[in-house]
């Protein structure tokens, strides 16, 4: 039943990656920015509960993608190396959102963002779809 609910979750990781490659073709940087981190987050959450760790809502309903780092760790998942910067796309669920917020960023940075989401991602696969 996990491994299902995983899989779910997981697929809405990709759903988002895909949707920030459209956004950003288009030129939808900020929102495209968003969706990586929800592609982050969705997969983080995927082993979550691929794994079975115990949360509370709150400690699940978060965007801190550390945070969630933070919860695997605690239950003895071993976290790539490849997944420094991770930070950087937590973010990214706020200060894109809304004009006032929205900081623009350089080709690089949203490229940096993308490998880091797509890390996430690929780590999760290897996980919920061995």
């Amino acid at each position: 039943m996990k491994s299902s609910e995983a899989k779910v979750w997981l697929d809405f990781a990709l759903r988002d990656l895909r949707a920030a490659e459209v956004l950003y073709g288009e030129g939808d940087v900020p929102n495209a920015l968003y969706h990586l981190q929800q592609a982050a987050e969705k997969s983080l959450k995927a082993i979550i509960i691929y794994y079975a760790i115990p949360t509370t809502l709150r400690q699940f309903r978060t965007h801190n993608l550390e945070h969630l780092v933070g919860v695997l760790e605690r239950y003895g998942a071993e976290v790539p190396e490849a997944l420094q910067g991770i930070e950087l796309l937590s973010d990214y669920a706020f200060s894109t959102r809304y004009p006032d917020d929205y900081v623009p960023v350089s080709k690089e940075e949203y490229e940096e963002a993308y490998e880091i989401a797509k890390k996430v991602l690929e780590w999760a696969k290897s996980i919920v779809q061995p």
